[in-house]
This record gives C-alpha cells, sequence and structure tokens, in this order.
C-alpha cells in the first residue's frame, strides 16, 4: 500500500500535468471548430446584408426614376394648363353676355 502512496506522490504531478495538456489540445480543437462555424455565419450574413444593399439601391433607383418621370408629367401638365384660359374668366364672360 505504501509503494502505490509513494507511486502517485512521485508520479501523480506528471499525470496530471499530462492530463492537463490532452485537456488543453482538446478545448484548443474545440475552440478552433467553434470559432470556425463563427466566421462561417458571419459570412454569410455578410452576404445577405450585400443582398438586401443592392436590392435597396435598386428600388431607390427605380423610386427616383419615377420621381422624374412624376415630374416631368407634372411639368407638361401645367405647360398645357398655362396654355388653357382661366376658368373664372371663362365663365364670368360667358355668365356676362
Amino acid at each position: 500500500m505504501t509503494a502505490i502512496l509513494a507511486a502517485l506522490v512521485e508520479f501523480g504531478p506528471w499525470v496530471l500535468g499530462a492530463l492537463g495538456v490532452l485537456f488543453g489540445m482538446f478545448r484548443h480543437q474545440q475552440a478552433k471548430s467553434t470559432e470556425a462555424a463563427a466566421n462561417q455565419k458571419a459570412a454569410e450574413a455578410d452576404a445577405r446584408a450585400a443582398q438586401v444593399d443592392a436590392v435597396q439601391a435598386k428600388a431607390n433607383q427605380d423610386a427616383a426614376r419615377a420621381g422624374a418621370d412624376n415630374a416631368k408629367v407634372r411639368r407638361d401638365e401645367d405647360a398645357a394648363a398655362a396654355g388653357e384660359p382661366d376658368a373664372n374668366r371663362v365663365l364670368h364672360d360667358e355668365w356676362g353676355k
């Protein structure tokens, strides 16, 4: 029994040290795989954000084009209306006869 205790006292720290190194290697490998998975998810999120930005830029471009088209229609209508006689004057002239 004393021989076992003597062996544990003599080799115990070495065994614990070796177990600590093995545990550290295992945790390091686990951390690397977790980091790789997190980097993959971050890359996917960045790709989705880029897609959203592209769609938003296209929508903004379409909205600007629609606004320009509406402004042109408004200018054309204002120009056409400027050539027409004033409605109040026409009514006044018609009723004044």
